[in-house]
């Protein structure tokens, strides 16, 4: 967006956890994005941050000029498995106020460059398949269609799809 303030993607910090929370609860309460239905707190949130730091998986966070925390992205391995270690699986989340600015595509490409240069052969997103939102921002960035499975979670009494959708980084 050519009208978009500077933008900083940066690691997250301790800092970021209470805008991060902010952001996790309100995707808990208000959406079918996270099939989760207990709010999270600032100590979860911390124990994540440096389980993911301590594992060299990253949390990023957009910082918007005035200091404010508009979304986040992160990853983590996509199964507990030694054959999976080359393969992550990626969140990206935006405060409400900050949605469609922008702000998921510069998370993402983000997270992609990081990837990049961590040699990440594929990285997975799981996504709600009535997200079009997200569905197309992947698409964007290259991401493939990888399957669906119906009905697998459930959220504000209704059953869920789970979208599977992956990049293969590198073809080393």
């Amino acid at each position: 967006m050519a009208d978009r303030p500077a933008l900083l993607i940066r690691d997250a910090t301790d800092a970021d956890i209470p805008a991060i929370v902010e952001i996790v609860n309100h995707a808990i309460r208000n959406s079918t994005t996270m099939w989760e239905t207990n709010e999270t707190t600032v100590a979860a949130r911390l124990e994540w941050l440096h389980s993911s730091q301590a594992s060299g998986y990253p949390v990023l966070v957009a910082e918007m000029p005035d200091g404010s925390v508009a979304g986040y992205s992160s990853w983590k391995m996509f199964r507990p498995f030694s054959g999976y270690v080359h393969t992550v699986e990626h969140s990206v989340y935006i405060a409400p106020a900050y949605k469609r600015q922008g702000i998921g595509s510069a998370l993402l490409q983000a997270l992609c460059d990081r990837a990049m240069a961590e040699n990440v052969h594929v990285m997975v997103g799981g996504i709600t398949s009535t997200n079009v939102a997200s569905r197309l921002l992947h698409e964007r960035f290259g991401f493939q269609h990888g399957g669906l499975i119906p009905e697998c979670g459930t959220k504000f009494g209704r059953w869920m799809d789970l979208l599977f959708m992956y990049r293969i980084m590198s073809h080393s």
